[in-house]
């Protein structure tokens, strides 16, 4: 995807709030799921669980289309971490307040929109392996 600025990025965020947004994706990060030049309908969320796909405005101003794998607290803020399905690590983790929304339609499978429990469990398995490892109790 096109590299955004922060005040485009939050006034998607923001218009995401008050009805489905449409952006366009390229990229093979989550195929088969989501095919580059996809449209898709991204919707703001209060709430995010593990396994929904969601977009992000990176650090390098992209925005990604990446799996939501958990959250955790880091000083007077919360960190959400996510993967696409495609890649062997995480991302760096984001504040909240760079999740435009969820993917909740468009030209994508239905098991994006309507996740899968066993989507929403490898999501959190990714998360526990992150923490373990970040622990040093694993490689």
């Amino acid at each position: 995807m096109p590299v955004v600025s922060v005040t485009v990025a939050r006034a998607l965020r923001d218009l995401a709030t008050e009805t489905p947004v449409s952006i366009r994706v390229s990229g093979e990060c989550m195929a088969p799921l989501l095919a580059s030049g996809a449209v898709i309908q991204v919707i703001g969320r209060r709430f995010y669980w593990p396994g929904d796909p969601v977009v992000v405005h990176a650090h390098d101003g992209r925005l990604l289309v990446h799996r939501l794998l958990g959250g955790y607290s880091k000083g007077r803020g919360w960190r959400w971490l996510t993967q696409a399905d495609n890649a062997l690590r995480p991302d760096t983790a984001v504040p909240a307040e760079r999740i435009i929304g969820k993917v909740c339609g468009g030209d994508c499978a239905e098991r994006l929109i309507r996740v899968p429990l066993v989507h929403r469990w490898h999501a959190a398995r990714r998360f526990i392996r992150f923490g373990l490892t970040r622990a040093g109790f694993l490689p």
